[in-house]
């Protein structure tokens, strides 16, 4: 398989429904064309920054807040942790060029539910209004500041705020229909009813055997229905507070469409903000980590079963940074992402260990790339689970793994390759790896 800049010459959105209103982009400019743009996103010559971040936080039960940066995971790429003293904090931010930092207060990221808000780091100042999460319209992060950057996030805000009013009656209407079909217990297949109501009274081993009776699609006919319309209205929103980003290229535009690119599996959505990087911030700071992180979104939302899958650096077996492809020696090859503190990444590979004992030596072979923040929670993990196949660290997300593969936050996946690094399945369960495995070995 060949890298990315040598593999991918264009991105063509597939669209349907907006196909006439979209230029087509195979016409207009090549993709990743000349090797001096991937070379150039390495570096930046941006000035170094110093943002001094104040606020306030209305609960003053809240001990910090945490500030991490947009494209990372606080699980593994770790965080700056804030002190809040009598409901005040004050933090001089300094880094080497303009970023963008998500906001969470640390208790509420501790129990899973938080709000997450994001700022610019430019030099200026930046002061943050933090109320109680319960104040229904008054709970989201307020910020204010001088700087450039952050007062074109403001305007966008805005701008966003704008549609989401527009659209607000019919997602509305959605809701309430959502909410009298579930009362009617109407919205899931009767099933997942049944199910829900043993899962009250179990645990452990019984309550792991309730879920996997889960039916993939778990909706009724009509709830289906309503899922399909809600997600074509936020496809159809999103796509729509877009358009700002077209006529005012700025530093949060590259942030924004950076998100809806990498994280957004709405097809719309993501042909939208991909048609918006290629014809208005193909050549809009190229040299910032950024742009880099929306070429690798685009190329891994082409990661599909019958499609090329891609090749990148690794911390090979040795530590030293080599090919993925290098690592391939089975005829059908299973890439699985997984972290020692997820748990379910560990028991879907503990379910392919049968498997992979029956298939190993007929041409299969698995190589685990575990996401951590230190060397030996792996190997611990990998004691406790026994597993036989070569795992490689990616640590603190040094080689970007997880983003180029289109995974970004979350804790696990996986590919299965053939020989010619054809996408065979996307992270399959053991018995739909055995099947493919038996037709193709």
């Amino acid at each position: 398989m060949r890298d990315i800049s040598k593999r991918i010459t264009f991105v063509k959105i597939k669209d349907n429904e907006d196909s006439h209103k979209k230029p087509s982009i195979m016409n207009k400019r090549t993709f990743l064309t000349a090797a001096s743009l991937l070379a150039s996103v390495l570096t930046s010559s941006a000035q170094s920054v110093t943002c001094r971040v104040t606020g306030e936080v209305a609960d003053k039960a809240e001990r910090q807040i945490l500030l991490y940066e947009h494209g990372t995971d606080p699980r593994t790429g770790g965080y700056i942790s804030i002190d809040i003293k009598d409901g005040r904090f004050s933090y001089l931010l300094e880094t080497d060029m303009l970023k963008c930092y998500e906001v969470v207060l640390r208790n509420e990221y501790e129990r899973g539910a938080m709000r997450v808000a994001d700022f610019i780091a430019e030099n200026a100042d930046v002061h943050i209004t933090i109320p109680h999460a319960n104040d229904g319209k008054k709970d989201g992060f307020r910020f204010d500041s001088d700087g450039k950057e952050n007062r074109m996030k403001a305007k966008y805000t805005a701008y966003k705020d704008s549609i989401y009013a527009l659209y607000s009656p019919a997602f509305k209407k959605l809701e309430s229909r959502r909410d009298s079909l579930q009362k009617e217990k109407l919205y899931f297949k009767p099933i997942v009813y049944e199910i829900y109501e043993k899962l009250k009274s179990v645990q452990g081993a019984r309550k792991d055997s309730l879920l996997k009776q889960l039916p993939k699609d778990v909706f009724s006919e009509l709830g289906s229905k309503t899922e399909a319309e809600y997600k074509d209205l936020v496809d159809s929103s999103h796509a729509e507070r877009a358009k700002w980003l077209e006529s005012n290229p700025c530093f949060y535009g590259l942030v924004e469409i950076n998100k809806n690119v990498v994280y957004s599996r709405l097809p719309r959505t993501q042909g939208r903000f991909t048609a918006i990087f290629l014809d208005h911030y193909l050549d809009f700071m190229p040299k910032h980590p950024y742009h880099r992180m929306v070429v690798d979104g685009i190329a891994a939302a082409r990661l599909q079963v019958g499609k090329p899958y891609i090749d990148y650096e690794v911390q090979g077996p040795t530590g030293k940074a080599v090919k993925l492809s290098s690592l391939y020696q089975g005829k059908i090859i299973f890439i699985n992402m997984w972290a020692s503190w997820c748990g379910p990444c560990r028991r879907h590979a503990k379910e392919l260990l049968p498997v992979y004992e029956k298939y190993k030596d007929k041409g299969l072979q698995v190589i685990g790339i575990a996401r951590e923040n230190a060397a030996e929670a792996m190997e611990k993990a990998i004691r406790q689970d026994g597993y036989p196949w070569l795992n490689l660290l990616e640590l603190n997300d040094r080689h970007h793994v997880w983003q180029k593969n289109g995974i970004n936050n979350a804790a696990g996946g996986g590919f299965l390759i053939d020989d010619k690094g054809t996408i065979l399945s996307i992270y399959p369960e053991a018995d739909e790896l055995e099947k493919i495995l038996k037709e193709r070995l």
